[in-house]
């Protein structure tokens, strides 16, 4: 029978595999049953209730343990801590810490504005399947710095939210679809340049009327073809930004 550091290792290789957190929950029935209730929860669905969010509140620092020092947030998903944010600079020179105790999948980052030819080179970036840089002035060249990365394949969902991000960082964002195979979203609100599907207008459910794709869009598209990221579909959707998960 597999110990829970079995599985822990198992979860870190594949975290895709919810079957290994249920049997990681069974392992630590008897030592954490605490963890253990949380993470059959998470799964089942049933984390919303009063209950399971006292218990969240009561185990969540533990959880973290022992890289708690090194996140300036983390969030619970299928029982495990698959979010987390950090500064720049603790990623550059800790990610491996952090990466060897949680299976992250989504990564924000503060503080990023100078430092992306750093982060592009930390190989943990493979882990992510959505990153969120909102908010952090990288302008074009951090952006370019980015995309330049060999680590971003299994990336679906980029934020890039008021990003100071122009013309030519979503130029080169378009243009590296070698690095980003799966990219699927990119949140572009909030820059220099309309780029992505917009929703215009707006039904009494508060769903647009009708969708326009911007002129840079456009001509993205004619250069580098169809790319999911620029798909109108995006435009249609009722609150506009993609959740990190849903895509």
């Amino acid at each position: 029978m597999a110990t829970p550091a079995d599985l822990d290792v198992a979860i870190l290789a594949d975290p895709d595999d919810l079957d290994l957190r249920r049997r990681y929950a069974d392992a630590i029935e008897i030592t954490d049953p605490e963890r253990a209730e949380l993470i059959r929860s998470d799964l089942a669905g049933t984390d919303g209730t009063r209950e399971m969010m006292f218990l969240h509140r009561r185990i969540r620092h533990r959880l973290a343990d022992p890289v708690a020092h090194l996140l300036v947030d983390w969030r619970i998903r299928n029982g495990l801590i698959e979010s987390v944010t950090m500064t720049a600079r603790t990623f550059i020179d800790h990610s491996e810490q952090v990466w060897a105790h949680h299976p992250v999948r989504h990564l924000v980052l503060t503080e990023a504005a100078g430092l992306m030819t750093d982060v592009a080179q930390v190989a943990g970036l493979d882990r992510l399947i959505a990153l969120d840089l909102t908010g952090n002035p990288i302008g074009d060249d951090g952006l370019t710095a980015l995309v330049d990365s060999p680590h971003l394949g299994r990336l679906r969902w980029l934020g890039l939210a008021g990003c100071g991000i122009g013309a030519a960082g979503a130029e080169a964002l378009a243009a590296a679809t070698g690095n980003l195979p799966a990219l699927r979203y990119a949140d572009l609100s909030d820059n220099l340049v309309d780029v992505t599907a917009q929703g215009c207008g707006q039904h009494i459910d508060g769903s647009p009327v009708w969708v326009e794709m911007p002129p840079l869009g456009q001509e993205l598209i004619a250069r580098y073809g169809a790319l999911p990221w620029l798909d109108e579909q995006w435009g249609w959707r009722l609150y506009g930004v993609v959740h990190w998960d849903q895509v």
